[in-house]
Protein backbone atom coordinates (compact mmCIF):
# COMPACT_ATOMS: atom_id res chain seq x y z
CA UNK A 1 0.00 0.00 0.00
CA UNK A 2 1.21 3.24 -0.76
CA UNK A 3 1.11 5.47 1.69
CA UNK A 4 0.19 9.35 2.71
CA UNK A 5 1.90 11.19 5.31
CA UNK A 6 -0.58 12.50 8.47
CA UNK A 7 -3.41 15.15 8.03
CA UNK A 8 -3.61 14.49 3.91
CA UNK A 9 -6.31 12.98 2.11
CA UNK A 10 -6.84 12.49 -1.79
CA UNK A 11 -9.23 11.12 -4.06
CA UNK A 12 -9.84 10.87 -7.84
CA UNK A 13 -13.16 10.84 -9.79
CA UNK A 14 -14.43 10.38 -13.40
CA UNK A 15 -16.65 13.33 -14.66
CA UNK A 16 -16.29 12.92 -18.60
CA UNK A 17 -13.79 14.97 -19.55
CA UNK A 18 -11.51 11.86 -20.81
CA UNK A 19 -12.95 8.98 -22.56
CA UNK A 20 -12.13 7.09 -19.81
CA UNK A 21 -10.34 7.18 -16.43
CA UNK A 22 -10.71 8.98 -13.35
CA UNK A 23 -9.92 12.83 -15.07
CA UNK A 24 -10.38 14.92 -12.00
CA UNK A 25 -8.61 14.81 -8.57
CA UNK A 26 -7.68 16.31 -5.43
CA UNK A 27 -5.30 16.55 -2.51
CA UNK A 28 -6.28 18.36 0.51
CA UNK A 29 -4.86 18.81 4.41
CA UNK A 30 -6.44 19.42 7.27
CA UNK A 31 -4.70 22.18 8.27
CA UNK A 32 -2.29 25.38 6.82
CA UNK A 33 0.51 23.32 4.90
CA UNK A 34 3.32 25.62 4.20
CA UNK A 35 3.58 25.92 0.42
CA UNK A 36 6.27 25.99 -2.49
CA UNK A 37 6.31 25.96 -6.26
CA UNK A 38 8.24 26.40 -9.50
CA UNK A 39 6.46 26.86 -12.83
CA UNK A 40 6.35 26.88 -16.07
CA UNK A 41 8.24 29.65 -17.49
CA UNK A 42 6.96 29.23 -21.57
CA UNK A 43 5.71 32.79 -22.59
CA UNK A 44 2.56 30.88 -23.17
CA UNK A 45 0.86 29.70 -20.46
CA UNK A 46 -2.01 28.35 -19.01
CA UNK A 47 -4.06 30.15 -16.55
CA UNK A 48 -3.96 27.81 -13.92
CA UNK A 49 -0.27 28.51 -13.59
CA UNK A 50 -0.83 32.37 -12.45
CA UNK A 51 -3.68 31.43 -10.34
CA UNK A 52 -1.39 28.56 -8.72
CA UNK A 53 1.75 31.13 -8.27
CA UNK A 54 -0.34 33.34 -6.37
CA UNK A 55 -1.70 30.60 -4.17
CA UNK A 56 1.88 29.34 -3.07
CA UNK A 57 2.76 32.85 -2.79
CA UNK A 58 0.64 33.11 0.22
CA UNK A 59 2.70 30.81 1.68
CA UNK A 60 -0.09 28.38 3.04
CA UNK A 61 -2.39 26.12 0.98
CA UNK A 62 -4.81 23.29 1.81
CA UNK A 63 -5.57 21.89 -1.37
CA UNK A 64 -4.82 20.88 -4.90
CA UNK A 65 -7.78 20.30 -7.59
CA UNK A 66 -6.47 18.26 -10.79
CA UNK A 67 -8.45 17.94 -13.92
CA UNK A 68 -6.81 16.11 -16.80
CA UNK A 69 -8.41 15.79 -20.50
CA UNK A 70 -8.15 19.62 -20.86
CA UNK A 71 -5.09 22.00 -20.94
CA UNK A 72 -7.68 25.16 -20.44
CA UNK A 73 -4.90 26.99 -21.82
CA UNK A 74 -5.15 30.13 -24.56
CA UNK A 75 -8.97 30.03 -23.47
CA UNK A 76 -8.90 33.90 -22.97
CA UNK A 77 -10.83 35.47 -20.56
CA UNK A 78 -13.40 32.40 -19.87
CA UNK A 79 -10.13 30.11 -19.22
CA UNK A 80 -9.44 32.42 -16.20
CA UNK A 81 -12.74 32.44 -15.13
CA UNK A 82 -12.72 28.93 -15.09
CA UNK A 83 -9.93 27.98 -13.44
CA UNK A 84 -10.89 30.96 -10.44
CA UNK A 85 -14.63 28.14 -10.49
CA UNK A 86 -12.71 25.42 -10.18
CA UNK A 87 -10.94 26.90 -7.20
CA UNK A 88 -14.33 27.91 -6.01
CA UNK A 89 -16.32 25.16 -6.21
CA UNK A 90 -13.13 23.08 -4.26
CA UNK A 91 -13.50 25.76 -1.36
CA UNK A 92 -16.98 26.07 -1.34
CA UNK A 93 -16.97 21.41 -1.19
CA UNK A 94 -14.25 21.91 1.32
CA UNK A 95 -15.58 24.43 3.48
CA UNK A 96 -12.09 26.78 2.04
CA UNK A 97 -10.95 29.80 1.48
CA UNK A 98 -10.57 29.72 -2.33
CA UNK A 99 -7.23 31.71 -2.23
CA UNK A 100 -5.85 28.58 -0.29
CA UNK A 101 -6.69 26.25 -2.99
CA UNK A 102 -4.19 25.41 -6.17
CA UNK A 103 -5.16 24.67 -9.67
CA UNK A 104 -3.71 22.18 -12.19
CA UNK A 105 -4.64 21.30 -15.61
CA UNK A 106 -3.47 18.91 -18.14
CA UNK A 107 -4.30 17.43 -21.98
CA UNK A 108 -5.52 19.56 -25.02
CA UNK A 109 -4.90 22.96 -25.38
CA UNK A 110 -7.00 25.52 -26.72
CA UNK A 111 -10.60 23.85 -25.45
CA UNK A 112 -13.22 25.06 -23.43
CA UNK A 113 -13.63 23.45 -20.34
CA UNK A 114 -16.90 21.44 -20.22
CA UNK A 115 -18.02 23.30 -16.75
CA UNK A 116 -20.80 21.17 -16.36
CA UNK A 117 -18.25 17.99 -15.78
CA UNK A 118 -16.07 20.23 -13.89
CA UNK A 119 -18.34 21.28 -11.57
CA UNK A 120 -19.81 17.76 -10.90
CA UNK A 121 -16.97 16.02 -10.69
CA UNK A 122 -15.03 18.90 -7.81
CA UNK A 123 -18.55 18.16 -5.92
CA UNK A 124 -18.45 14.41 -5.78
CA UNK A 125 -14.88 14.60 -5.52
CA UNK A 126 -15.01 16.77 -2.32
CA UNK A 127 -16.99 13.85 -0.76
CA UNK A 128 -15.03 10.92 -1.17
CA UNK A 129 -11.87 12.28 0.23
CA UNK A 130 -9.82 8.98 1.78
CA UNK A 131 -6.81 7.41 1.58
CA UNK A 132 -6.91 6.14 -1.81
CA UNK A 133 -3.95 7.48 -3.59
CA UNK A 134 -4.18 5.98 -6.77
CA UNK A 135 -7.64 7.15 -7.42
CA UNK A 136 -5.57 10.86 -7.65
CA UNK A 137 -2.72 9.38 -9.28
CA UNK A 138 -5.13 8.14 -12.10
CA UNK A 139 -6.74 11.35 -12.23
CA UNK A 140 -3.77 13.37 -13.42
CA UNK A 141 -3.03 11.19 -16.58
CA UNK A 142 -2.85 12.01 -20.01
CA UNK A 143 -0.42 9.99 -22.72
CA UNK A 144 1.10 8.15 -19.63
CA UNK A 145 1.12 4.39 -19.27
CA UNK A 146 1.77 4.10 -15.85
CA UNK A 147 1.49 5.76 -12.41
CA UNK A 148 4.60 7.89 -11.24
CA UNK A 149 5.58 7.94 -7.74
CA UNK A 150 7.97 8.11 -4.90
CA UNK A 151 8.33 8.06 -1.28
CA UNK A 152 10.92 8.18 1.68
CA UNK A 153 11.35 9.33 5.19
CA UNK A 154 14.06 12.51 5.88
CA UNK A 155 17.29 10.90 7.26
CA UNK A 156 16.69 7.65 5.15
CA UNK A 157 18.96 7.09 1.95
CA UNK A 158 16.18 4.83 -0.19
CA UNK A 159 13.42 5.43 -2.21
CA UNK A 160 10.23 3.39 -2.38
CA UNK A 161 8.83 3.84 -5.95
CA UNK A 162 7.06 1.02 -8.36
CA UNK A 163 10.96 0.22 -9.92
CA UNK A 164 11.64 -0.62 -6.10
CA UNK A 165 13.30 -4.07 -5.60
CA UNK A 166 11.88 -4.06 -2.17
CA UNK A 167 8.70 -2.28 -0.62
CA UNK A 168 9.80 -1.41 2.73
CA UNK A 169 6.84 -0.88 5.68
CA UNK A 170 6.80 2.77 6.30
CA UNK A 171 6.31 3.28 10.10
CA UNK A 172 3.24 5.76 9.71
CA UNK A 173 3.59 6.67 13.25
CA UNK A 174 7.31 7.33 14.08
CA UNK A 175 8.71 9.05 10.70
CA UNK A 176 7.61 11.95 8.99
CA UNK A 177 7.08 11.15 5.19
CA UNK A 178 7.79 12.90 1.51
CA UNK A 179 5.84 11.63 -0.86
CA UNK A 180 5.45 12.53 -4.63
CA UNK A 181 3.20 12.18 -7.52
CA UNK A 182 3.82 13.04 -11.11
CA UNK A 183 2.30 12.82 -14.88
CA UNK A 184 4.43 13.44 -17.77
CA UNK A 185 5.00 11.45 -21.22
CA UNK A 186 5.48 14.13 -24.60
CA UNK A 187 5.57 17.71 -24.44
CA UNK A 188 8.47 17.43 -21.76
CA UNK A 189 11.78 19.65 -21.86
CA UNK A 190 10.95 21.53 -18.38
CA UNK A 191 12.66 24.69 -17.99
CA UNK A 192 11.60 24.75 -13.91
CA UNK A 193 9.31 21.26 -13.18
CA UNK A 194 8.01 18.47 -14.80
CA UNK A 195 4.24 18.11 -16.90
CA UNK A 196 2.33 18.32 -12.98
CA UNK A 197 4.26 17.19 -9.94
CA UNK A 198 2.91 17.22 -6.66
CA UNK A 199 5.03 16.53 -3.24
CA UNK A 200 3.37 16.30 -0.33
CA UNK A 201 4.77 15.60 3.38
CA UNK A 202 3.71 15.59 7.06
CA UNK A 203 7.52 16.81 7.83
CA UNK A 204 7.76 20.14 10.48
CA UNK A 205 9.74 22.14 8.16
CA UNK A 206 9.64 25.27 10.68
CA UNK A 207 12.20 27.97 9.82
CA UNK A 208 13.43 26.17 6.55
CA UNK A 209 12.91 28.32 3.30
CA UNK A 210 10.94 26.04 1.19
CA UNK A 211 10.84 27.50 -1.88
CA UNK A 212 15.03 27.79 -2.29
CA UNK A 213 14.82 23.91 -1.42
CA UNK A 214 12.56 23.09 -3.83
CA UNK A 215 13.52 25.16 -6.51
CA UNK A 216 17.27 23.23 -5.77
CA UNK A 217 15.27 19.76 -6.09
CA UNK A 218 13.71 20.72 -9.17
CA UNK A 219 17.28 21.64 -10.92
CA UNK A 220 18.64 18.17 -9.72
CA UNK A 221 16.29 16.25 -11.07
CA UNK A 222 13.07 17.79 -13.48
CA UNK A 223 14.91 20.45 -15.33
CA UNK A 224 17.85 17.47 -15.84
CA UNK A 225 15.20 15.78 -17.96
CA UNK A 226 13.98 16.19 -21.09
CA UNK A 227 11.90 14.00 -23.50
CA UNK A 228 11.28 15.43 -26.68
CA UNK A 229 12.39 19.10 -25.80
CA UNK A 230 9.08 20.81 -25.64
CA UNK A 231 8.57 22.83 -22.48
CA UNK A 232 4.74 22.59 -21.30
CA UNK A 233 2.54 25.52 -20.89
CA UNK A 234 1.12 24.29 -17.43
CA UNK A 235 4.33 22.97 -16.11
CA UNK A 236 4.18 23.18 -12.14
CA UNK A 237 5.75 21.27 -9.51
CA UNK A 238 4.17 22.12 -5.78
CA UNK A 239 4.64 21.22 -2.15
CA UNK A 240 2.71 21.08 1.01
CA UNK A 241 4.15 20.55 4.23
CA UNK A 242 1.70 20.48 7.08
CA UNK A 243 3.75 19.61 9.87
CA UNK A 244 1.33 17.21 11.22
CA UNK A 245 3.66 14.16 12.61
CA UNK A 246 5.60 16.96 14.38
CA UNK A 247 8.98 15.21 13.56
CA UNK A 248 11.36 18.20 12.53
CA UNK A 249 13.87 17.74 9.74
CA UNK A 250 16.85 19.57 9.62
CA UNK A 251 17.21 21.40 6.21
CA UNK A 252 20.07 18.88 4.64
CA UNK A 253 17.89 16.01 5.74
CA UNK A 254 15.18 17.32 4.45
CA UNK A 255 16.23 18.38 1.55
CA UNK A 256 18.36 14.94 0.61
CA UNK A 257 14.38 13.34 0.78
CA UNK A 258 12.97 15.75 -1.21
CA UNK A 259 15.79 15.74 -4.18
CA UNK A 260 15.72 11.73 -3.93
CA UNK A 261 12.03 11.72 -4.51
CA UNK A 262 11.76 14.35 -7.08
CA UNK A 263 15.21 12.69 -9.08
CA UNK A 264 12.69 9.07 -9.15
CA UNK A 265 9.68 11.18 -10.14
CA UNK A 266 11.69 12.59 -12.78
CA UNK A 267 13.80 9.45 -14.47
CA UNK A 268 9.69 7.79 -14.18
CA UNK A 269 8.61 10.31 -16.32
CA UNK A 270 11.60 10.14 -18.90
CA UNK A 271 11.17 6.50 -18.97
CA UNK A 272 7.09 6.72 -19.59
CA UNK A 273 8.12 9.22 -22.72
CA UNK A 274 5.67 8.66 -25.41
CA UNK A 275 6.72 5.55 -27.32
CA UNK A 276 9.68 5.03 -25.03
CA UNK A 277 11.54 1.99 -24.87
CA UNK A 278 14.28 2.64 -22.30
CA UNK A 279 15.21 5.24 -20.01
CA UNK A 280 18.56 6.80 -21.04
CA UNK A 281 20.72 8.33 -18.67
CA UNK A 282 23.64 10.93 -20.22
CA UNK A 283 26.36 11.27 -18.09
CA UNK A 284 29.19 13.87 -19.41
CA UNK A 285 31.95 15.04 -17.75
CA UNK A 286 34.08 18.16 -18.42
CA UNK A 287 33.88 21.08 -20.31
CA UNK A 288 32.43 24.83 -19.05
CA UNK A 289 28.92 23.56 -19.35
CA UNK A 290 28.84 19.53 -19.38
CA UNK A 291 24.61 20.43 -18.95
CA UNK A 292 24.21 21.96 -21.93
CA UNK A 293 25.99 19.05 -23.67
CA UNK A 294 24.02 16.05 -22.13
CA UNK A 295 20.82 18.06 -22.65
CA UNK A 296 22.02 18.40 -26.70
CA UNK A 297 22.58 14.68 -26.85
CA UNK A 298 19.31 13.88 -24.80
CA UNK A 299 17.23 15.98 -27.29
CA UNK A 300 19.25 14.47 -30.41
CA UNK A 301 16.49 12.77 -32.64
CA UNK A 302 18.95 11.15 -34.27
CA UNK A 303 20.81 10.10 -30.88
CA UNK A 304 17.08 8.94 -29.38
CA UNK A 305 16.45 6.79 -32.58
CA UNK A 306 19.60 5.19 -32.48
CA UNK A 307 18.99 4.32 -29.17
CA UNK A 308 15.24 2.74 -30.02
CA UNK A 309 17.09 0.54 -32.58
CA UNK A 310 20.33 -0.74 -30.14
CA UNK A 311 22.56 0.86 -32.84
CA UNK A 312 25.66 1.78 -31.55
CA UNK A 313 26.09 4.63 -33.65
CA UNK A 314 29.06 6.98 -31.65
CA UNK A 315 29.16 9.55 -34.49
CA UNK A 316 25.55 10.56 -33.74
CA UNK A 317 26.20 11.18 -30.10
CA UNK A 318 29.30 13.39 -30.67
CA UNK A 319 27.90 14.99 -33.46
CA UNK A 320 25.44 15.92 -30.75
CA UNK A 321 28.05 16.97 -28.20
CA UNK A 322 29.53 19.28 -31.12
CA UNK A 323 26.99 21.11 -31.62
CA UNK A 324 25.64 22.63 -28.96
CA UNK A 325 27.91 24.92 -28.77
CA UNK A 326 30.50 24.66 -25.58
CA UNK A 327 34.17 23.92 -26.95
CA UNK A 328 36.09 20.97 -26.56
CA UNK A 329 38.82 18.72 -27.98
CA UNK A 330 38.31 15.68 -29.77
CA UNK A 331 41.64 14.80 -28.27
CA UNK A 332 40.16 14.70 -24.80
CA UNK A 333 37.04 12.57 -25.40
CA UNK A 334 35.92 9.53 -23.78
CA UNK A 335 32.77 7.81 -25.28
CA UNK A 336 31.38 4.82 -23.66
CA UNK A 337 27.69 2.91 -23.46
CA UNK A 338 26.72 1.24 -20.38
CA UNK A 339 24.04 -1.63 -20.31
CA UNK A 340 22.96 -4.87 -19.14
CA UNK A 341 25.77 -4.20 -16.48
CA UNK A 342 28.67 -3.93 -19.13
CA UNK A 343 30.44 -0.63 -20.42
CA UNK A 344 31.90 -0.49 -23.97
CA UNK A 345 34.15 1.82 -24.82
CA UNK A 346 33.24 3.57 -28.35
CA UNK A 347 36.14 6.29 -28.96
CA UNK A 348 39.43 7.20 -27.23
CA UNK A 349 42.55 8.70 -27.72
CA UNK A 350 41.23 11.06 -30.49
CA UNK A 351 39.29 7.76 -32.88
CA UNK A 352 37.11 5.16 -32.68
CA UNK A 353 37.62 2.31 -30.51
CA UNK A 354 37.81 -1.43 -30.88
CA UNK A 355 34.66 -3.00 -29.52
CA UNK A 356 32.10 -5.66 -30.95
CA UNK A 357 28.98 -4.01 -32.44
CA UNK A 358 26.88 -6.79 -32.30
CA UNK A 359 27.48 -7.75 -28.57
CA UNK A 360 27.09 -3.63 -27.97
CA UNK A 361 23.82 -3.32 -29.65
CA UNK A 362 22.61 -6.80 -27.69
CA UNK A 363 23.28 -5.05 -24.78
CA UNK A 364 21.33 -1.84 -25.76
CA UNK A 365 18.44 -3.71 -25.71
CA UNK A 366 18.00 -3.36 -21.84
CA UNK A 367 15.49 -0.75 -20.64
CA UNK A 368 17.92 1.02 -18.91
CA UNK A 369 21.12 2.68 -21.35
CA UNK A 370 23.81 5.13 -19.65
CA UNK A 371 25.48 7.49 -21.99
CA UNK A 372 28.78 8.18 -20.83
CA UNK A 373 30.73 10.76 -22.15
CA UNK A 374 34.27 12.30 -20.56
CA UNK A 375 36.04 15.47 -21.79
CA UNK A 376 38.60 15.68 -19.21
CA UNK A 377 38.77 17.37 -15.90
CA UNK A 378 35.75 19.60 -14.70
CA UNK A 379 32.05 19.28 -13.49
CA UNK A 380 29.70 16.79 -14.22
CA UNK A 381 25.81 16.99 -15.24
CA UNK A 382 23.26 14.01 -16.03
CA UNK A 383 20.57 14.40 -18.20
CA UNK A 384 17.45 11.91 -18.12
CA UNK A 385 15.66 11.35 -20.92
CA UNK A 386 14.48 8.28 -23.00
CA UNK A 387 14.31 7.04 -26.99
CA UNK A 388 12.32 7.70 -29.76
CA UNK A 389 10.54 4.80 -30.75
CA UNK A 390 7.46 4.82 -33.29
CA UNK A 391 5.04 5.62 -30.58
CA UNK A 392 5.79 8.64 -30.22
CA UNK A 393 5.09 9.66 -33.78
CA UNK A 394 1.63 8.04 -33.60
CA UNK A 395 0.33 9.21 -30.63
CA UNK A 396 1.86 13.10 -31.23
CA UNK A 397 -0.17 12.82 -34.64
CA UNK A 398 -3.14 11.42 -33.68
CA UNK A 399 -3.26 13.65 -30.37
CA UNK A 400 -6.31 15.51 -31.85
CA UNK A 401 -7.96 13.17 -33.92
Amino acid sequence: MIPLPKGFSVTGVRCGLKNKRNDLGMIVSDRDAKSAGVFTTNQVRASCVDYSRTAVGSGALRAIVVNSGNANCCNGEQGVRDTQRMAELAAEGLGLDPGSIAVGSTGVIGQLLDMSKVEKGIREASQKLGQDVRTFMDAILTTDLVEKWAWTNPGRKDVVSPQSLTQRQHAATQEALVIGFAKGSGMIAPNMATMLGYIITDADVEGLDLQAILKRAADASFNCMTVDGDTSTNDMLILMANGASKKAATEEEFESALTAVCVSLAKQVARDGEGATKLIEVRVQGSSDPKKIARTIGESPLVKTAMFGCDPNWGRILMAAGRAGVPFLTSDVRLSLIAADEEHVLFEDNAPASFDPKRVSSALKSDQVVIDLRLGAGDSATVYTCDFGYGYVRINAEYHT
